[in-house]
């Protein structure tokens, strides 16, 4: 009959508390509109900075030329991993790149001139026959920066560029030989030279060696999936201010004291108040996963790719909306007045934004904020989200993300039972 009344008393209370959240229509437009509008933003626009981040460059091609040299340099790029190849149409011109360029779709433009196989081929012949070359310069395939590109990076894509056409070179060298043995070059004799040369091949892509031999490879994420767990998890900690502003005004009304004064257990009234945000919490992380999936696409964004453990999504969701529970009740025991839960509860979570990676990435901050990151709960999700979305990882690999935030969450109810049970002064 105890465990019956209580199970009432705990209804009545969601109840009570659900009609609360719903009258207060702003508040729930905060909670929902505001995370949906930072991931669109967030996004769309940190893409760019987060290919260039890792590597990968955005590169408009214009092939005047239609022959070898085009196809090289579009099979070169298109198959290296850190650039995104786009070729132009024959439509555009040298104005048309630029333009581009400077509007912030590409960052690099390359244009083959018209007739640069005919010219290669021809220097190609002259070196084979030992003659000098009457014209002077060779074939000019010009490269195009967007000037507020790094130099090192400029640099790594013109480097690439040169590679590209010293391998049209070759191609070129071996046609050529095969001409003056006097074999038939047909084009699936051509087929044949270009299998060969790119089977022959006698060094191996050199790749940069730790030193040490301790470091491990830590792939990027996509800027959506920085931004959606990152968001998310700030809406999530966001109902500090609902959660406490409620509490305390049913507190200046005497609705606290009079459940002090009837046989209601602390847990019951806690409960009341946690359920309908645990709720709410999870209808946050599902719109944020739906936009991530659905909308940011449709836009021109990365569409979200979530790893292949959604148990372990559905932990990490549940470990954060415990400690952010925790938090906004332990906020709402200590503040006396709305304007000061408002006031501690917006701080704590901007600061706790802020150092943990949400306003701006971890791998963007310098060394030292890095290693303070660790003191924010926001961090130890985003960092158990990104295991999971961009590393592969499952259940196993979460856990200490978890149990953290659960047992911030704990410290955190505990603390705000303590302080509820205390005789109002």
């Amino acid at each position: 009959m105890h465990d019956a009344g209580n199970l009432t008393r705990l209804y009545a209370s969601i109840l009570k508390e659900t009609r609360l959240i719903v009258r207060d229509r702003e508040a729930l437009v905060i909670l929902f509109v505001m995370p949906l509008a930072f991931v669109l933003i967030m996004s769309l626009a940190m893409q760019d900075a987060f290919m260039e981040k890792s590597g990968v460059f955005t590169v408009a091609i214009l092939d005047n030329d239609n022959g070898a040299v085009g196809q090289g340099v579009i099979a070169a790029f298109s198959s290296a991993g850190y650039m995104k190849t786009t070729v132009l149409k024959d439509a555009h011109d040298e104005a048309d790149v630029k333009k581009e360029i400077n509007s912030g779709r590409f960052k690099f433009g390359v244009i083959i001139p018209k007739g640069a196989t005919t010219l290669a081929k021809g220097r190609v012949q002259r070196q084979l026959n030992f003659a000098k070359d009457g014209s002077g310069n060779g074939v000019y395939v010009r490269l195009i920066s967007d000037p507020a590109m790094r130099v090192d990076h400029s640099n790594l894509v013109a480097s690439s560029l040169a590679r590209a056409l010293a391998g049209v070179e070759n191609r070129l060298l071996w046609e050529a030989v095969a001409s003056l043995s006097g074999m038939e070059i047909t084009p699936e004799r051509e087929k044949e030279i270009r299998e060969i040369l790119d089977g022959n091949r006698p060094f191996e892509e050199v790749k940069a060696e730790d030193a040490t031999g301790t470091r491990t490879a830590s792939p990027m994420p996509t800027s959506v999936q920085q931004s959606v767990p990152a968001w998310s998890l700030f809406a999530m900690f966001f109902i500090v201010i609902p959660l406490s502003v409620t509490f305390i005004k049913e507190r200046q009304l005497g609705g606290l004291t009079r459940l002090k004064t009837m046989p209601v257990p602390s847990s019951v009234v806690m409960a009341g108040k946690a359920i309908p945000y645990f709720i709410i919490n999870q209808l946050q992380i599902a719109l944020m996963l739906a936009v991530g999936f659905f909308i940011v696409p449709l836009l021109g964004g990365d569409a979200l790719s979530i790893g292949n453990s959604p148990i372990a999504v559905g932990i990490l969701t549940i470990s954060a909306s415990f400690a952010a529970i925790g938090f906004g009740l332990m906020t709402a025991m200590f503040c006396k007045t709305t304007e000061q839960s408002t006031t501690f509860g917006g701080t704590s979570i901007i600061v706790f934004a802020a150092l943990g990676g949400i306003m701006v990435p971890k791998f963007l901050m310098p060394q030292f904020m890095q290693s303070i990151s660790v003191i924010s709960p926001l961090s130890w999700g985003l960092d158990g989200f990104l295991d999971v979305f961009v590393r592969g990882g499952g259940v196993s690999d979460i856990l200490p993300e978890a149990v953290g935030l659960l047992s911030f969450g704990l410290v955190c109810l505990c603390v705000a039972a303590w302080r509820f049970s205390l005789k109002p002064r």
